[in-house]
């Protein structure tokens, strides 16, 4: 009788054993891929750079270089700062909503002016750009 108790008992703590590694891998996915999501922001903030026109904030004109400069230095302050969600939880998607389409100070919402005078909401125009990622052919 105390040999099937062992065993029971090395059962149960094999199968405890597996439960905490499906736990762990069953999490891992819904967590995002720093890697695989700072791939996706330098994308966008790329397309910024190579805009055909100006980057508008706060009412002023920046050129693309400068736009770019811009949203890269607020990332790298949102990404260090204490209050702010920790690497692995950014995507391109919140690098859109939080740092790329409105200012932080005034909450005026940036625009991008073409050479042609069309101007469009940034956010827009970025979550347009982020569907192209991984498509260039389109």
């Amino acid at each position: 009788m105390s040999f099937s108790l062992i065993h029971k008992a090395t059962n149960i703590h094999v199968i405890f054993k597996w439960l905490i590694v499906l736990i762990f891998l069953a999490a891992a996915p819904a967590r995002a891929d720093w890697d695989d999501e700072k791939a996706r922001i330098k994308f966008l903030i790329h397309e910024v750079e190579q805009v055909q026109g100006s980057f508008i904030r706060n009412g002023r004109e920046y050129l693309p270089a400068e736009a770019g400069a811009h949203l890269k230095m607020k990332l790298d302050r949102a990404t260090g700062s204490w209050f702010a969600p920790d690497k692995d939880q950014w995507t391109a998607e919140l690098f859109i909503e939080k740092i790329a389409s409105k200012s932080s100070i005034s909450g005026k919402p940036y625009q991008i002016k073409f050479n042609n005078g069309q101007t469009v909401d940034a956010g827009e125009w970025l979550r347009e750009r982020l569907n192209d990622f991984g498509n260039p052919a389109e």
